[in-house]
């Protein structure tokens, strides 16, 4: 009968041990290998540069482009309006969103263009120009409105152009950032 006992109770031990083995397995998997989820969501990047190209094929100036942007700026959303051809649809518009994303703070900026006559007023509202910024000695206008948003615009020609913050609750971009986007605007040639 003490035989059976310690028969016994050396089964328990062996299955206790095999037991806290595997448990210690486990633990090893979930602390070391098991994917976690990330609180901040995926940005998904849209193409840029073969849209605008295409655009600048049947918009009616030569539209501009941002080149050499930082990588943490991320183009998220497009949007091109194209002349319709009748003498009230001669109005061409260009649109790119960007994500600032820099160490999991993101901010928000946006990049407009247009050849409407009242571009300026057609995109910002009622948003009159309170001053100048400077951008490689070009003057372009500062457009705060009453919320604290800031856009920063200039109109050369038929092509007026509008940087602004993306005019949302999220963070939107500092100015510093729009005369980044301002700078590295360049011509895009139109593809055929």
């Amino acid at each position: 009968m003490a035989q059976r006992q310690r028969r016994g109770q050396e089964t328990i031990r062996d299955m206790v041990l095999s037991l806290a083995a595997v448990m210690a397995g486990v633990l090893v998997f979930v602390i070391f290998v098991m994917p976690r989820g990330s609180d901040e969501t995926a940005v998904k990047v849209v193409p840029t540069a073969e849209p605008m190209a295409a655009f600048a094929r049947q918009a009616s100036y030569t539209p501009l482009a941002p080149a050499g942007l930082p990588a943490e700026w991320k183009a998220t959303s497009t949007q091109f309006t194209l002349p319709t051809g009748s003498e009230s649809g001669t109005t061409a518009e260009a649109l790119i969103g960007y994500v600032i994303d820099r160490s999991g703070a993101r901010t928000y900026a946006r990049l407009r263009e247009s050849n409407a006559p009242d571009a300026a007023q057609k995109l910002l509202g009622n948003r009159p120009a309170r001053g100048t910024v400077d951008v490689d000695g070009v003057p372009w206008q500062a457009r705060p409105d009453d919320s604290g948003h800031v856009a920063i615009s200039r109109t050369d020609g038929d092509l007026t152009v509008v940087i602004d913050d993306g005019g949302g609750r999220g963070g939107g971009a500092t100015q510093a950032d729009q005369i980044v986007l301002a700078r590295s605007l360049r011509p895009v040639e139109p593809t055929n």
